[in-house]
């Protein structure tokens, strides 16, 4: 007589992509409190894009290319930081081998954060950007 079990743990692609998507929505949301200070230091310029007739599609081009930037910045930047981490663990603890222990490269992965932040963080910045200012007849106090 045998006793089969099920393993509830996830596999490792299963964790792999779990993790993916976890540090995808964390580093827009730093992004996204990124902008926001971004954005409030840029208000005047706005509005002087604005007051010499810049059109909303132009100022939404601005604020999704300024995101977009960012976001390629922050993933590029994770993900070397990521791999360095990585690399120094695996040095430290000779882990059969060292480098060779690594394995494949989850170049799916990395390629979903390098483009897919920076394009969703460019949507995101053209989509709740551009509003026309109200009509100000002296400077805001700040």
């Amino acid at each position: 007589m045998t006793i089969e079990t099920k393993n509830s743990a996830p596999s490792s692609s299963e964790f792999l992509d779990g993790a993916t998507v976890f540090g995808i929505v964390l580093a827009l949301g730093i992004l996204a409190m990124s902008i926001g200070l971004v954005r409030s230091k840029t208000a005047g310029d706005m509005r002087i894009l604005a007051a010499t007739g810049a059109s909303n599609r132009t100022r939404r081009t601005l604020i999704a290319v300024t995101t977009g930037a960012l976001g390629f910045l922050g993933a590029v930047l994770g993900t070397a930081a990521g791999h360095i981490g990585v690399l120094g663990y695996v040095r430290s603890n000779s882990l059969n081998g060292g480098i060779a222990a690594l394995g494949s490269v989850p170049v799916g992965s990395l390629l979903l954060i390098l483009l897919g932040m920076p394009l969703g963080a460019a949507v995101a910045g053209w989509s709740l950007a551009g509003r026309q200012p109200p009509a100000m007849a002296h400077q805001p106090i700040e």
